[in-house]
C-alpha cells in the first residue's frame, strides 16, 4: 500500500434514495465507510481493506476519492503536516505548481477536518481527517471540471452523509446489490468483472491452541440466461452443474447433506448446509450453509456461501455450535437486496 500522502491513482436501495434539485442520491457502502453518492456515479478502482485502502468513483464530468490509512492516536500526524504532504506529493506528480485557492475548518462525521480549495485544469475541494473510533486518517477529494450549483450540491451532500465509524454492521453495495456484514470482517479478497463478480469477507480469531474463522463468500454471475441456458431457472442443478466444482476447490473436503428452499429477496433460493473434517497433526471442522437463486430483474445468479471453521491440535477436540452458525447465517442472509 502506497504512503497517505501518495496521490490517488453503487449502491442500490430504491428505499434509501435522497432527492435534491434534479439530482438522486443513493446510500454506498464500503469497507466501514458509509455515505450518499449520486445514482450516475460508479465505483472504478479500490483496493485494500477497513485498515488501509482507496476506492475510486467516477461519472463523465466529476469523480471522487476516498484514500485512508490506519494511525494510532498517540503516532498520527498533526493534519497540517499530512496537508502539505499530499500538495507536495500532487505537484510533483503533476510537475506543475497547484495554487491552492482557499483552506478552512469543518466537520466531517464528528471529527475536525481541514478542507483544501484547488484550482488546475479541474477545481478540486480535498478534506482531511483522523477518525478516532476507527483509528484512521481520512482524505476524501472531489474534483469536477467546473465547481456550479450542481457540484456544491454535491459535495454538500456527500461530506454531510459521509460516516467512517459507528455501528455493529456495515453496509456493502456490489454494482446493484447491497448486504450488511458484521463490522469485524474485512475484506480479504474480490473480484469485479463484466460477467462475474464476488467478494470475501473474513473474521479471524486466534487464541492458545485455537483457531477460528468465519467467512462470507457473496458472488453473483451476470447475463446468467445467456451463459446457462439450460440451468439459470434451476439453481440446484446450476449448482451441482456450474459451481460446486469450483466452490470444492476453494472450501477442501466440503460436503452438503441438506437441501432446503427459501426466499430470498422475494427469489426462490436453494439452501444447502454441509460440514467438513480435514487435517492430520493440525485438525480443522467446519460447517457450511450456501443459498443460491436466479434474480430475473438483474438477469443474474446470486450464490452466497457461510462458512465457521475451528482448527486444534490433534487430539483436542474441536467444538462447533451449529445453532449459532445458523442463525448467523440466517441473519446475513436477511440483509442481501438483489434489486
Amino acid at each position: 500500500m502506497r504512503n497517505l500522502e501518495e496521490s490517488f491513482s453503487r449502491s442500490f436501495s430504491y428505499s434509501n434514495l435522497v432527492w435534491c434539485t434534479s439530482l438522486e442520491f443513493m446510500d454506498f457502502g464500503w469497507n466501514g465507510f458509509l455515505l450518499q453518492i449520486p445514482r450516475e456515479a460508479r465505483l472504478v478502482s479500490e483496493g485494500g481493506n477497513a485498515r488501509s485502502g482507496y476506492m475510486r468513483l467516477e461519472t463523465e464530468n466529476y469523480f471522487f476519492e476516498v484514500k485512508w490509512e490506519e494511525a494510532q492516536q498517540k503516532k498520527v500526524k498533526p493534519l497540517s503536516e499530512v496537508v502539505e504532504a499530499f500538495i507536495k506529493k500532487l505537484e510533483k506528480d503533476t510537475k506543475q505548481k497547484i495554487p491552492v485557492r482557499g483552506r478552512r475548518k469543518t466537520n466531517v462525521s464528528g471529527h475536525d477536518t481541514l478542507v483544501l480549495s484547488l484550482k488546475s485544469a479541474m477545481e478540486e475541494r480535498i478534506y482531511f481527517w483522523y477518525c478516532e473510533e476507527s483509528l484512521r486518517i481520512t482524505i476524501l477529494r472531489c474534483v469536477f471540471k467546473l465547481i456550479d450549483t450542481n457540484s456544491r450540491t454535491i459535495i454538500r451532500q456527500i461530506v454531510a452523509s459521509f460516516k467512517c465509524h459507528g455501528g455493529e454492521s456495515n453496509l456493502w453495495t456490489p454494482p446493484q446489490s447491497i448486504f450488511r456484514a458484521p463490522s469485524n470482517f474485512q475484506l480479504t479478497e474480490r473480484k469485479m468483472m463484466i460477467g462475474r463478480t464476488y467478494l470475501l469477507l473474513l473474521e479471524h480469531k486466534v487464541a492458545p491452541f485455537t483457531e477460528r474463522r468465519r467467512e462470507i463468500f457473496f458472488e453473483y454471475n451476470s447475463m446468467a440466461s445467456i451463459r446457462f441456458e439450460d440451468e439459470y431457472k434451476d439453481p440446484n442443478k446450476w449448482v451441482e452443474k456450474r459451481y460446486l466444482k469450483d466452490l470444492k476447490k476453494r472450501y477442501r473436503g466440503i460436503k452438503f447433506h441438506a437441501t432446503a428452499e427459501e426466499k430470498i429477496n422475494g427469489h426462490t433460493a436453494i439452501i444447502k448446509e454441509g460440514s467438513a473434517r480435514t487435517g492430520l497433526t493440525t485438525r480443522k471442522s467446519s460447517l457450511y450453509a450456501n443459498a443460491t437463486w436466479y434474480c430475473e430483474d438483474l438477469n443474474r445468479i446470486y450464490s452466497v456461501t457461510t462458512s465457521e471453521h475451528v482448527a486444534r491440535p490433534w487430539p483436542l477436540k474441536r467444538k462447533m455450535d451449529e445453532k449459532t452458525f445458523e442463525e448467523f447465517s440466517r441473519e446475513f442472509l436477511s440483509t442481501i437486496k438483489c434489486h
